[in-house]
């Protein structure tokens, strides 16, 4: 009997159970086809189990972002911010504020956020257009008092240099010595009032300035009496 060589198997057709191949040399050899089927199932299987690890990663991520984005969402808070310029002794009303999500971390207890009623306070702090409203800012206690804008009229020569809307000064009172009468020390009458507005030289009144000045309701009547006699001198509170 003539040995065969080892043969090396070329697949060459498929018949019902099994596989018909032949090797190198012609001979015609029989493989069972749940052999051939096993060997690729573990090929199959093997592949799967590659897949498994990453697509375990990929859910992971996909939680992992979702947390992420829902923390995030919580974290903010809606605030209330000025709409508009808030002057001090403005008494804060339906449109001066409004909403804004954000995020303030541990500052988050020196501002109003949403569940705080603001409206009906009064200014005590200029808020600029956008900005938070901060605990300093407004007050609710009686002697923060809502404020007047009060017109005055005063001599240019008596209205320090460089006084414009939103200058602090204090105004004095002061008496002129006429016909021998004895002469008054000048008394301050206010100090640390808000100018609103101010024209160095009013046509209505020729050499004379305009001033509007913020005074807390009960002053009004102590800054309009001062300018029944004597005159009023306006000094700038900071320089």
């Amino acid at each position: 009997m003539r040995l065969l060589p080892k043969s090396r198997f070329v697949l060459n057709q498929t018949v019902d159970s099994f596989l018909i191949k032949k090797d190198e040399c012609g001979q015609t050899l029989k493989v069972y086809r749940g052999i051939e089927l096993s060997a690729h199932m573990k090929n199959r299987k093997s592949g799967s189990r590659s897949r498994t690890p990453l697509a375990i990663t990929l859910i992971a991520a996909s939680f992992v972002s979702a947390f992420i984005l829902a923390s995030f969402s919580r974290s903010t808070t809606q605030y209330w911010v000025a709409a508009t310029d808030l002057t001090v002794g403005h008494q804060i009303s339906t449109g001066d504020l409004m909403l804004s999500d954000m995020n303030l971390g541990s500052s988050s207890a020196n501002y109003f956020s949403k569940d705080l009623d603001l409206f009906g306070q009064v200014v005590i702090e200029p808020v600029s257009l956008g900005a938070l409203v901060g605990e300093q800012s407004v007050s609710s206690t009686a002697t923060a008092l809502a404020s007047s804008g009060v017109p005055l009229s005063i001599r240019s020569v008596d209205v320090a240099a460089g006084v414009q809307a939103g200058a602090l000064v204090d105004i004095y009172w002061v008496l002129d010595s006429q016909n021998g009468e004895l002469p008054e020390d000048p008394i301050l009458i206010l100090g640390g009032v808000t100018v609103l507005s101010s024209d160095g030289n009013s046509k209505n009144f020729g050499t004379d300035a305009a001033l509007t000045v913020s005074v807390e309701q009960t002053q009004v009547l102590r800054l309009l009496n001062s300018t029944t006699r004597g005159r009023l001198v306006v000094i700038c509170s900071h320089v």
